[in-house]
C-alpha cells in the first residue's frame, strides 16, 4: 500500500502487514509523526474497475454507433461495408445514386501526326451530401454489335477530391490512335 505524509506529501510503499490495524509512523523527509490506519485498496480497485468499464463502453459506443446509425457516412469512406449493410437489411449510400454524367460529347484532334479522340462531359453531385469524387471508367467500342473490331477502356481521375451537393465539374480526356469510325462511348464511375 502507499502511505502519504499529511505534512509534505512524501509517498512510501509499505506492505499492509507492516501497518496492521494501525501504527504510529514518522516521515523521513519532514519528521512528522502520525497514526497511520490501513488504506483500503479495494476503493482504488473499484475506481480502476469503474474507469475500465466506462472506457470499454465508450469504445463500444464509438464503434457501434457509426456502423448502425450513420451507414451512409461509413459506406462513403469504406465502400466494402455496403455488403454488410445489405446482409443486415440496411441501405447505404452506395445503394443510392449520388452522381450524374451529362452532356458527353466526343471530338477528334490531330497532334504530332497522331489522331486523338477526346471525350468531354459533366459530372454532377445530385445527392444532398458532400461526395468523394470517383474515377471515371471510359469505354469505347465500335457500333458493329455483332463483331466489334475496336474495343478499349481507360480510367480518368478528376482533379477534384470532393463535390458539394449540386456541384458540377467538367471533365475532358483523350485517347491516342482511335479509329475514325462510328464509336459508342460508355462512362461508369469507379467508386471502389
Amino acid at each position: 500500500m502507499i502511505v502519504v505524509c499529511p505534512s509534505c506529501s512524501s509517498k512510501y510503499s509499505v506492505h499492509s502487514e507492516a501497518i496492521g490495524e494501525g501504527k504510529l509512523v514518522r516521515c523521513a523527509v519532514c519528521s512528522m509523526t502520525w497514526q497511520q490506519r490501513p488504506v483500503k485498496e479495494r476503493e482504488s480497485k473499484d475506481i480502476r474497475g469503474l474507469f475500465q468499464s466506462t472506457f470499454f463502453w465508450f469504445v463500444v459506443f464509438i464503434t457501434v454507433f457509426p456502423i448502425l446509425f450513420v451507414p451512409k457516412t461509413v459506406s462513403k469512406y469504406w465502400p466494402a461495408s455496403a455488403s454488410f449493410y445489405k446482409a443486415i437489411g440496411m441501405n447505404s449510400s452506395s445503394d443510392q445514386k449520388a452522381f450524374s454524367v451529362k452532356n458527353v460529347s466526343s471530338f477528334f484532334v490531330k497532334r504530332n501526326g497522331n489522331l486523338y479522340m477526346g471525350i468531354k462531359g459533366e459530372l454532377s453531385n445530385i445527392s444532398d451530401e458532400v461526395q468523394m469524387v470517383p474515377k471515371l471508367i471510359i469505354g469505347l467500342k465500335d457500333d458493329n454489335a455483332s463483331a466489334p473490331s475496336f474495343q478499349t477502356s481507360w480510367t480518368h481521375k478528376l482533379n477534384y477530391k470532393k463535390l458539394l451537393p449540386n456541384q458540377k465539374v467538367i471533365f475532358e480526356t483523350d485517347l491516342k490512335s482511335v479509329p475514325y469510325t462510328n464509336l459508342i462511348c460508355d462512362i461508369k464511375l469507379n467508386t471502389l
